[in-house]
């Protein structure tokens, strides 16, 4: 190799999708000879979708729903605009348009969280691994939350975790995904930062941390999603106000499903914040925040519970109470917890869809959501079969699914 500047970029095909490094290098002689021990990954940039994100989504059919997942890390994620789960599988009823693991803390001094869509924060480590056995699906996929080159207001924002993620399903237990998330610190280790090369490097410790998991709900149509929440199941559920949607097939226009998140289990010593707010509530705006903006405050209150938006339910673990319908979000997160250099903390959640229950309603007539903690409202009665299958996913939780 030639004295001078060269830039040397490694690629790895896997699965038919491109991991890759790149590095810029000097060598003072001729004869210099390179040894190069060099982490690969996937980092899609700001596209939506973009051939990035097209390339490394899969789809699986498990538990009677076909569901997305993504080798750069984000599940239930298509193309940011419906078709990342489908219900039933074989047809064309769609209830999400993105999830993605989230942390939100305090880091260097700043108060710093993940958004629903902070996609480009995620690279993908080769290669999500994908098991069947009998009726048991399960896929492990691993990821680094490095922030993007560009599009950064604040430079101190998310960075230097690893998530390893953990997909099961049975199809003994239909309507239910269990996905574990282990969040691990990694800034003590010098791969994280040969990838992360618009990173400085630095031993950082995150204090007052949540983790956990943000999903973007769209029951068909998204703009007239209601959401509420089950304390009891530590749940929080979105479905369409009047239980009718035009355009969905096989019987589910006019009974569509609600969809919920549910957290199965927490890091000993922290509490569950449940939260849900309409894109263009609480906090005004689009709703949305994203890391490494100037909404990224309301992203750490949102996830950490630290600042009440209201109309606020009484509760510590509930969160905001949407007063209207719309197009709505919802999140599961776990703290608080201190994530030092090489600690790691993980929680466990379930994604629970199921239809209404017979009976309890009529479709097309608007059913507002009521106080969750009413177990005489009509939503409650109408999500009967919900809770049957949150409860259900404890199976997945203790392995005690009987086929």
């Amino acid at each position: 190799m030639r004295a001078g500047d060269h830039s040397i970029v490694l690629n790895l095909d896997s699965a038919g999708i491109r991991y890759s490094y790149a590095a810029l290098f000097r060598i003072a002689r001729s004869d210099t000879v390179l040894r190069l021990d060099a982490p690969l990954a996937l980092q899609c940039a700001y596209e939506s979708p973009g051939p990035c994100y097209v390339n490394a989504r899969r789809q699986h059919e498990i538990a009677g729903m076909r569901v997305t997942t993504s080798a750069i890390g984000s599940l239930f994620h298509w193309a940011g605009s419906g078709q990342g789960v489908f219900y039933p599988a074989n047809a064309l009823n769609s209830y999400a348009s993105a999830g993605i693991p989230v942390i939100a803390g305090t880091v260097s001094g700043s108060n710093v969280a993940l958004g629903t869509y902070d996609q480009p924060f995620l690279a993908g480590r080769p290669a999500p691994a994908v098991t069947r056995v009998g009726t048991k699906f399960t896929l492990t996929q691993r990821s680094w939350l490095v922030p993007p080159a560009t599009s950064l207001v604040r430079q101190s924002t998310v960075r230097g975790i690893e998530v390893l993620e953990e997909v099961i399903a049975d199809d003994a237990v239909p309507g239910v995904v269990m996905v574990k998330l282990k969040f691990r610190n990694v800034t003590n280790e010098v791969d994280y930062f040969r990838w992360a090369s618009n990173v400085t490097p630095a031993a950082l410790t995150y204090t007052n941390a949540y983790i956990g998991f943000i999903m973007d709900p769209d029951v068909g149509d998204a703009a007239d999603d209601w959401v509420s929440y089950d304390e009891s199941l530590s749940s929080v559920f979105a479905y369409d106000a009047a239980f009718f949607e035009s355009g969905f097939l096989d019987g589910a226009a006019r009974a569509p499903a609600l969809i919920a998140l549910r957290a199965l289990r927490i890091p000993n010593g922290t509490h569950v914040v449940l939260n849900a707010w309409n894109r263009v509530s609480p906090t005004g705006g689009s709703g949305d925040w994203g890391g490494g903006l100037t909404t990224e405050q309301t992203g750490f209150n949102m996830l950490t519970g630290a600042q009440s938006y209201a109309p606020d339910h009484p509760s510590a673990a509930i969160g905001h109470l949407p007063p209207t319908l719309g197009d709505a979000r919802i999140s599961i997160t776990a703290g608080p917890l201190t994530l030092a250099p090489g600690q790691e903390a993980e929680i466990v959640f379930a994604l629970v869809l199921a239809p209404p229950a017979a009976g309890t309603f009529t479709s097309g007539t608007s059913v507002a959501p009521g106080d969750p903690s009413d177990n005489s409202r009509a939503l409650y009665r109408i999500a009967e079969g919900l809770r049957d299958r949150l409860r259900a996913a404890e199976a997945l939780l203790t392995g005690s699914v009987r086929n």
